[in-house]
């Protein structure tokens, strides 16, 4: 299992990779540009190739396209992959499984993914809300797919008319069958995704995507998920616990009091 930090933050990205346990990013463009607010005069060329570099060689960056036709996101991955992943050989090219909603056709990304994926280009799938969609970005030959189970909480509480702050967590007990295709969460969603991905002999790996605190985080690992991606915030709150902090406290105390330090003098 591997751990992603979900940022566009150079300085987050350096900084959990300094921890030892990141194994990747992933961005887009609404973390990109909340970052680049914060950097006045800074280019979003420049500033991706910085990205990249942080991360370093073994660590996939999930880098975006902008279009919503397929011809354009296929030409958008080319020049990002050409552009970056000469930069450190990590660049992931990220493509919406569909972008109904702008265009007329729904199988725009589908079309994208199959023909960045035919010319060897890694693809993760974004913005997969159901286990069907996951199914034909994998046979799309998508590299990994990204369940969002934080906005399929989201979606179901809305349907169901319960209020929520971004950061609440959702069971799946408060949910209907009838609300989303019989998916009843975001970790429900990456459950059946699992299900169906092993039943088929998929290579496709899951990214569970928009995880919002980290109780859904360990939900996701408890289910399978071959990568959880986390903002950062999410990421420090995963290993912090009042217990710990106030377990440290006392041993460094008492390690004080007993002349501990001796055992590490020569």
């Amino acid at each position: 299992m591997k751990v992603f930090v979900d940022t566009g933050d150079v300085e987050e990205i350096r900084e959990a990779i300094s921890w030892g346990i990141v194994d990747g990013v992933t961005t887009n463009p609404t973390l990109i540009r909340a970052t680049l607010a914060k950097r006045p005069g800074a280019k979003i060329k420049e500033y991706l190739e910085e990205v990249c570099r942080a991360a370093g060689p073994g660590r996939p960056v999930s880098l975006e396209v902008m279009s919503t036709k397929a011809e354009e996101m296929i030409e958008e991955g080319r020049v990002l992959y050409e552009r970056y992943n000469s930069i450190a050989g990590n660049a992931v090219i990220k493509v919406p499984v569909t972008t109904r909603g702008v265009e007329e056709g729904y199988f725009e990304g589908v079309r994208a993914i199959r023909e960045l994926s035919s010319i060897g280009i890694p693809v993760n799938a974004t913005l997969i809300m159901t286990p069907a969609q996951a199914v034909l970005a994998a046979k799309a030959g998508a590299k990994y797919v990204s369940p969002f189970l934080g906005r399929v909480d989201d979606y179901i509480r809305e349907r169901l008319g319960i209020k929520f702050s971004k950061d609440d967590y959702f069971s799946e007990e408060m949910a209907r069958d009838d609300v989303n295709d019989g998916v009843r969460s975001g970790v429900d969603l990456l459950r059946k995704i699992r299900v169906i991905f092993r039943a088929y002999g998929f290579n496709t790996e899951i990214i569970a995507a928009s995880v919002r605190n980290a109780r859904q985080a360990t939900e996701a690992m408890l289910e399978g998920a071959d990568i959880i991606t986390v903002p950062f915030e999410v990421l420090v709150k995963m290993v912090a616990h009042p217990k710990s902090e106030e377990g440290i406290k006392k041993f460094v105390e008492d390690a004080v009091k007993a002349n501990y330090g001796e055992l590490f003098r020569q």
